[in-house]
């Protein structure tokens, strides 16, 4: 089945690298940033020794403090960029003197895609979230042990300080998360009460069914933009520069549930979350980002800034520029859309097993949370977002199944 993806809003999918101020060069009078192979710039020099051994020592002198844009102006290089983009946000940290290096987006021979496995982890992520639910709903006994695991997992003992401690509660909260996830999607819920049950074979996960492939390729000058990535609520915070889709951008994906009856005496009961037209999928995709969203517009509508001290704050036209961008996503999802939210800045255990606390007992949150936290944020519920340099929440997107 094929769908068209349209971007809402601003998303960044990693490959692990990051651009250096030796690979780019930035034209502040209109806001581009080139994107360069240094290899190639290093090839151009080759018949000028002199200018290599120059670049070199430039390079060991100021790692952070010169970058390739200066050396291209004053040698003349002309090698040609890979790309250029728009640029939005601060070149240098706040001291004025130190570039920063820019998290790359995925690219397939310097092609720009979203892969499928991004798109079936953010489907995964809604399912879980659903199946949960509504599984709670039907069994109290379920989401009483649940809840019962959840707390569990801040109980650590034999600890010599505060960081091993966190360490301890995180690596508790990673096992909870896989013991549930198997339970969810490949063991099924008779597993529950089994004390000796961890995980299930990758084998038996209800998710292979679901196939997705990646979508079509984009040139990066098409589709991409560098903007600062700022943190809300947090008195002190790094903006972080990363590539990211532009809103508007669209592609194409396939994506359909490959099933047959035998499958049913293999896979657990919640196998019939993936239907052939996806109506369950999408059911489950809408909840999660409905709930997702009136958590981010009740976070926006009670940020307090009277007196704004940190940079990274919104005034109040900010905040209502904001709220009328969320306001407007969610009612995409009530008019019954498959909307998806992908990409980096999503965390797992916030965004679903936390969310999904909070709507079932507020009370266990309110007990768990301040252990998630550093010091100083415990009586902050909810304490930070990320957003763009143009104030946009991260990782919007719509399916539309094509004609």
């Amino acid at each position: 089945m094929k769908f068209n993806l349209t971007v809402l809003s601003p998303i960044h999918i990693g490959n692990g690298n990051q651009i250096s101020n030796w690979s780019y060069s930035y034209d502040e009078r209109n806001k581009k940033i080139k994107i360069y192979n240094f290899e190639e710039v290093v090839k151009s020099l080759k018949d000028n020794v002199q200018r290599l051994i120059n670049l070199t020592s430039l390079i060991e002198r100021h790692p952070l403090e010169k970058s390739l844009g200066e050396v291209i102006s004053s040698y003349g290089i002309t090698v040609k960029p890979l790309y250029q983009i728009e640029f939005k946000g601060d070149i240098k940290r706040k001291n004025g003197n130190e570039y920063k290096p820019i998290y790359e987006f995925i690219k397939e021979s310097g092609k720009v895609y979203i892969p499928g496995s991004e798109i079936k982890g953010a489907i995964r992520t809604a399912l879980f979230y659903k199946i949960l639910k509504d599984k709670f709903l039907e069994s109290p006994a379920i989401k009483n042990k649940f809840l019962e695991d959840y707390k569990e997992c801040v109980n650590v003992s034999n600890y010599r300080d505060e960081r091993e401690r966190k360490a301890n509660i995180k690596k508790n909260f990673s096992n909870f998360i896989k013991r549930w996830e198997s339970i969810a999607f490949r063991a099924g819920f008779s597993k529950v009460f089994d004390r000796e049950f961890k995980q299930e074979d990758a084998k038996k996960d209800i998710l292979k069914l679901l196939l997705v492939s990646d979508s079509d390729l984009k040139d990066p000058q098409e589709c991409l933009e560098v903007q600062d990535i700022k943190s809300l609520g947090v008195s002190r915070g790094f903006r972080e520069l990363h590539e990211l889709l532009k809103v508007g951008t669209k592609f194409t994906i396939d994506l359909e549930v490959s099933f047959k009856e035998e499958y049913k005496e293999l896979l657990p009961e919640t196998y019939g979350y993936l239907d052939l037209e996806l109506k369950k999928i999408k059911e489950a995709c809408s909840e999660f980002a409905n709930a997702i969203l009136n958590e981010d517009i009740h976070y926006i509508e009670n940020i307090k800034n009277t007196n704004i001290k940190n940079t990274n704050e919104i005034n109040d036209k900010e905040k209502e520029s904001i709220l009328n961008k969320l306001k407007k996503r969610r009612e995409l999802v009530e008019k019954g859309f498959f909307v998806l939210r992908l990409g980096k800045h999503q965390g797992f255990l916030s965004t679903t097993i936390n969310l999904l606390v909070k709507e079932l007992a507020p009370e266990v949150y309110s007990e768990v949370y301040p252990n998630l936290v550093n010091k100083g944020y415990k009586d902050k519920p909810n304490k930070s977002r990320k957003i763009t340099y143009d104030n946009e929440f991260m990782g919007w997107c719509v399916l539309i199944k094509a004609e």
